[in-house]
């Protein structure tokens, strides 16, 4: 396959009737589901969450919305904004959130020919927050299998993200070799291996210790800690999410694993960030180098490598549009950042994805430009690829 775009973050939408379908009976009439709302649009409703979580910014592209009249594209983005004042239906979804025959076509029509598919934050934060654990394995094995039967159609095309449950470290472990048996290339987190979500904790080794032997990359899409009701956060303009998100944010998370030793004892790890931008991280790595140099010691942190090193080596970021990290493309690493579109979310400029892409990309070399759009990402899952370019600016990418 001859390639000049791969998204290294897109989604999928779960389709409606997935946990019902495939839950065990005994569970059948507690899986999440959807239902109608009175504004028009449908919400999940998930057990021991509160509110039903309307589909929202997170399930609808608005430059592609069935509803929307171009012409007044403002007034109709405030109304759709916090998914409740005007409702999202699945019919007005692209149908490849869920077909991935159709996806093949959206692709298309986008330019890219390869998407890495990780699951909906909203609807995930609620199966999380689900007191009974035996009901939450259940839903991420659903999941899982779903995706593994999505992927299949076209499996260099469609690279699917298996997620690793948060009821403890026994049954990471067993799902993460159950999402390679299933052929799903990586896997993200949503806590920590053991379940927990502030903190490593020492148990977690035998999570990562196996996602190394397995050269399975890892990934934490954004945060830990989305809450269930986040878009009625959103909507009020509750100071209370952005905060919460820091809690467990992809930079909090690489930071506790870095100074935790992880990369030492195992170094081939590839750990990714999936849509938290790189604009920031120049800065941040400075000052991660500065604190460690001067602290570290003292605070008896015994590590081979200075942060920025194993970010380097053991770490890739995702970017949408970012025009500050690619200028910085040198001080972050052009092997670490890899594009994405993130569609079909709120924030994709599909079917115009790549030309933004590239509109970024005027003063970047071809070699540098093709390692950010597609080369790293497709190293990194095992894509095959017809290799025509040779340039003597690409850099390699550690790969597991």
């Amino acid at each position: 396959m001859k390639l000049s775009a791969v998204s290294a973050d897109s989604h999928v939408n779960e389709p409606p009737d997935l946990f019902e379908k495939r839950l065990a009976p005994s569970l059948r009439d507690r899986a999440p589901h959807c239902i109608d709302m009175d504004n028009g649009g449908q919400a999940w409703v998930i057990e021991d969450v509160e509110d039903p979580m309307p589909l929202g910014l997170t399930a609808v592209n608005f430059r592609a919305q069935k509803r929307f009249d171009r012409a007044n594209f403002k007034e109709k983005f405030l109304e759709y904004r916090d998914g409740v004042q005007r409702g999202v239906r699945f019919d007005d979804i692209l149908a490849g959130s869920f077909d991935p025959v159709a996806r093949l076509g959206e692709q298309d029509e986008d330019h890219v020919q390869a998407e890495v598919l990780y699951a909906s934050p909203t609807v995930w934060a609620g199966v999380k927050a689900t007191r009974d654990p035996a009901l939450r394995l259940a839903c991420f094995r659903a999941y899982n299998d779903w995706m593994a039967e999505f992927t299949d159609v076209s499996p260099d095309r469609l690279i699917g993200v298996g997620l690793i449950p948060n009821t403890g470290i026994s049954d990471a472990v067993s799902e993460l070799e159950r999402c390679k048996d299933l052929g799903l290339r990586t896997v993200a987190l949503e806590s920590y291996p053991s379940g927990s979500a502030t903190g490593p904790t020492a148990e977690d080794d035998r999570f990562w210790g196996r996602a190394h032997e397995m050269g399975m990359p890892v990934s934490l899409h954004a945060t830990f800690t989305f809450p269930p009701n986040a878009v009625q956060l959103f909507s009020k303009g509750d100071q209370s999410l952005g905060a919460m998100a820091a809690a467990g944010s992809f930079e909090a998370v690489l930071e506790r694993l870095i100074l935790s030793g992880l990369f030492d004892r195992y170094p081939e790890l590839i750990f990714v960030g999936a849509e938290v931008n790189c604009g920031w991280l120049p800065f941040y790595l400075e000052q991660f180098d500065h604190n460690f140099r001067r602290f570290g010691r003292q605070e008896g942190l015994d590590l081979e490598m200075l942060p920025s090193e194993y970010f380097r080596r053991n770490s890739l970021i995702t970017f949408i549009v970012d025009q500050v990290g690619i200028d910085n493309r040198h001080l972050i690493g052009v092997k670490n950042l890899m594009w994405c579109s993130d569609f079909p979310h709120s924030v994709s400029n599909w079917p115009i994805d790549v030309e933004i892409a590239l509109a970024q990309m005027t003063d970047v070399s071809e070699g540098e430009r093709d390692r950010m759009l597609w080369r790293t990402c497709a190293d990194l899952y095992g894509l095959s690829y017809e290799d025509s370019v040779v340039n003597a600016h690409q850099t390699e990418v550690p790969v597991p």
